[in-house]
C-alpha cells in the first residue's frame, strides 16, 4: 500500500516594489510634489503642482528622490527652508481672459 503522491505547490512571486515618483506636499497636503535633479549643480528641485511650492536643495548625487524628500520635510518643519510661491503661467492666462471678458 503506497502513499498518494503530494502535489507541487505553485511558487508565488511577488512583484518588487518601487520607490514612489510623487509625494505629499507638507504645504497644501495634495500628493502633487515632484523632485527633480539638476545633476550640474548637485541641487534636488522640489515643486508642487497644487499650491506652486518652490525650494531647491543640495542634495550628494547617490540620492534618491525619497531621501531628498526626508530632507525637504525634516527642513520645512523645523523653518531652516528657503521656499517660495511659483505664479503660475496657467493661472495668469486665466486671470487675463476673466478680466476681458469683464470689460
Amino acid at each position: 500500500m503506497g502513499k498518494r503522491r503530494k502535489r507541487r505547490k505553485p511558487i508565488i512571486r511577488r512583484a518588487p516594489r518601487t520607490l514612489p515618483k510623487v509625494f505629499q506636499c507638507p504645504n497644501c497636503g495634495m500628493k502633487t510634489l515632484t523632485i527633480d535633479f539638476d545633476k550640474n549643480t548637485k541641487k534636488a528641485i522640489i515643486r508642487c503642482g497644487s499650491c506652486k511650492l518652490y525650494a531647491e536643495l543640495e542634495v550628494p548625487t547617490a540620492h534618491h528622490e525619497v531621501d531628498v524628500y526626508a530632507k525637504f520635510l525634516d527642513l520645512f518643519f523645523e523653518g531652516k527652508l528657503e521656499y517660495t510661491f511659483l505664479e503660475g503661467e496657467e493661472s495668469e492666462a486665466k486671470e487675463e481672459s476673466s478680466e476681458s471678458t469683464m470689460e
